[in-house]
Order: structure tokens, then C-alpha cells, then sequence
């Protein structure tokens, strides 16, 4: 219990051992302190910062912030996505609130792994749909089957939770 942005705090806590840390005042600014501090004692962690303020925005990246969300921008978003693409919106709530229906997922292609095509690796199936590769900060959306997949590469895929387990299995 205390204030985030006081770096003690945060050691108390156990920053220095944690994989992520979320920054989610209601003020710009202690969240701005909190990934600084955050990121200065462990490098390593993920920090998700809030930032109301679009201003702040780039200062939150440029102290480390791994992620950084505006429920204000976000909220906007939705707002204007529920009312031009209405079906859209319905079938990703939808999704969001299954239990075992599809999902949208991440999976990491193993370090261990030998290249392969996306047909070999992830043949097209009920359970699963692959959505996009991410290799380092370069996005391939709808990516071909013969798209080679390489250790460390993230598939993005819309999966029930068999699905997830099968593709984790054969990338692992």
C-alpha cells in the first residue's frame, strides 16, 4: 500500500522480480513517474501506462512505456465503431465474453524451432483462423500459407481454446 511513484514503494512491491507493471492513475503525471521508476529498477518488465491526455503520449513512450492506453481515445473509438460497423462490434463483444468460443490469441513460434510455411506449421482448420505474423515491428496481415515462420515470430490467430493448444503444441 502507498504511492506508486515513490520508487520504495515499488521495491516493496517487488518490481525488481515483476514481469509487468501497470501505471493506472488518474493522473498523467504519477503515471508518468510510476513507468520511469518502474523501468529504471527493472528494465526488463512490461509496463502498461493509462494517459488521458494525448500530450503525454509521447513522453510516456520516451520513459518506457510498453504499452500505453486512453480510455477517453479508446471509449471514443467504440463509440464511433458501434454505430458504422454495428455487426462488427456485436460479434467481437461476443467473442470477448465466450467462454469456448473463438478468441483472438498470440502464439510464439518456439526458439527451437526450424523455419516453416504457415500450411505446414498451421493447415487451414475449424478450430483456428491465422489472422497475422508479427516479426519484430513489421505486421503481415492475412499472411499467404507460404509465409515461413521463424523462431521468435508471434502468429495472431481467432482460435477456441483446443485450437490455441493444438497450434502451441506443433510451434512450441
Amino acid at each position: 500500500m502507498g504511492d506508486a511513484s515513490e520508487g520504495e514503494i515499488l521495491v516493496n512491491a517487488g518490481v525488481e522480480r515483476a514481469a509487468g507493471v501497470f501505471a493506472v492513475t488518474g493522473d498523467d503525471s504519477r503515471n508518468l513517474v510510476i513507468t520511469l521508476s518502474a523501468k529504471q529498477l527493472n528494465p526488463a518488465c512490461r509496463v502498461v501506462a493509462r494517459c488521458h491526455d494525448i500530450n503525454f503520449f509521447s513522453k510516456m513512450s520516451k520513459v518506457g512505456a510498453d504499452a500505453i492506453v486512453s480510455p477517453d481515445f479508446t471509449g471514443g473509438m467504440r463509440i464511433v465503431s458501434s454505430m458504422i460497423r454495428p455487426h462488427v462490434v456485436s460479434f467481437l463483444d461476443n467473442m470477448l465474453r465466450s467462454e469456448g468460443d473463438l478468441r483472438v490469441e498470440e502464439i510464439i513460434v518456439g526458439m527451437a524451432r526450424d523455419p516453416v510455411s504457415i500450411a505446414q506449421a498451421a493447415p487451414a482448420h475449424r478450430d483456428y483462423v491465422v489472422l497475422a505474423v508479427k516479426a519484430g515491428e513489421q505486421t503481415l496481415f492475412n499472411p499467404p500459407g507460404t509465409h515461413q515462420l521463424e523462431p521468435g515470430h508471434v502468429l495472431v490467430v481467432m482460435a477456441s481454446p483446443g485450437g490455441r493448444q493444438a497450434l502451441e503444441a506443433v510451434l512450441a
